[in-house]
């Protein structure tokens, strides 16, 4: 539930206000939450609640002088509780966009959404570990969402029957405009980037993992056999931009361990530099993964270097598509 109430919270944060916010799962509470305002990135740490009562109003508080960066993210928050967390300066978000953030100059008040309901909002299959796949298609290739759903399952390598609950939860949300029985417009591509991306952090990418390497040479001599094995992360965002030496390592890959060990020389090591996630899509001939990836797994990463590096890769490569 926690969960669900971020993601809508960004989303709507975003259709409100224009502000862009990626959250990540990390102590000490739920998870941490970046939002960029004018240019400036704000870092906090989150606590999550469904609704905020008086008697939790004290601990609340505690947080916020423990953590200096503390924000309350809430499904609904009671007019006379928000009233007393601006009094005291307690940073706020609700789920319907509302949002209260003071620091500094930066003065953030908006109080005029209505609240809304999340249970509507459970259980939509365009989040789900196959939704997120089927999306991952269709935000590289926008058009596709107007192949038969027979084509679109065989793109995207999914089973077919997920593909109309997908495009049901697209509808749901806003997503995807229907103009007649067979054809679709796309409405707020940007927004459904960034809630996929959120989405692909907390939902697909924890799936994924298949261990950890080593990895004795230089990452740049590693000859992949690229149709079953990529780099994905850190090093395929220098190769697409020359813009970032890596310091941490990914690849995504159809190989087994075996596989790894005997083609690469990769060393098995729970503590390895080298992360290893499943392949879930088709490759095509290319050396990284898609850039919608790359640029995903840097934002979830963290940091200014990965952040530069990701804005690189999205006006090259991933903003012509949306």
């Amino acid at each position: 539930m926690e969960q669900e109430i971020i993601h809508i919270a960004i989303e709507n944060l975003c259709q409100t206000t224009g502000i862009v916010a990626f959250w990540r799962e990390k102590d000490p509470l739920d998870g941490v939450l970046d939002l960029t305002v004018n240019g400036q990135k704000h870092t906090f740490v989150l606590l999550v609640k469904r609704e905020v009562r008086i008697h939790q109003l004290q601990q609340i508080e505690d947080y916020f002088h423990r953590y200096g960066n503390f924000l309350l993210v809430a499904q609904r928050i009671f007019p006379k509780i928000k009233e007393e967390l601006r009094q005291k300066e307690v940073p706020y978000l609700e789920a319907n966009g509302n949002i209260f953030f003071k620091k500094g100059p930066l003065f953030l008040l908006v109080d005029t959404q209505k609240p809304i309901n999340i249970e509507k909002s459970r259980g939509n299959r365009a989040f789900t570990k196959t939704g997120l796949k089927v999306l991952c298609y269709l935000l590289q290739h926008k058009e596709a969402i107007n192949l038969t759903q027979r084509e679109l399952a065989e793109k995207a390598d999914v089973g077919l029957g997920n593909i109309p609950q997908i495009i049901d939860g697209l509808k749901e949300t806003g997503y995807l405009i229907p103009l007649n029985n067979k054809t679709y417009v796309w409405e707020n591509r940007k927004g459904l980037l960034e809630r996929w991306t959120a989405e692909y952090g907390t939902v697909l990418r924890p799936k994924l993992k298949k261990g950890r390497y080593t990895y004795k040479g230089q990452w740049q001599d590693v000859a992949f056999n690229t149709r079953l094995t990529v780099w994905g992360g850190e090093p395929a965002a220098d190769i697409l931009t020359n813009h970032l030496r890596p310091e941490k390592f990914l690849i995504f890959t159809r190989e087994n361990r075996m596989d790894l060990i005997k083609n690469y020389q990769f060393i098995p090591d729970n503590n390895g530099e080298i992360e290893v996630l499943e392949m879930f899509w088709k490759q095509e001939e290319r050396k990284t993964a898609p850039p919608i990836l790359v640029y995903a797994d840097l934002l979830l990463e963290g940091g200014k270097r990965n952040k530069e590096t990701a804005d690189r890769i999205f006006h090259e490569h991933i903003q012509p598509n949306l």
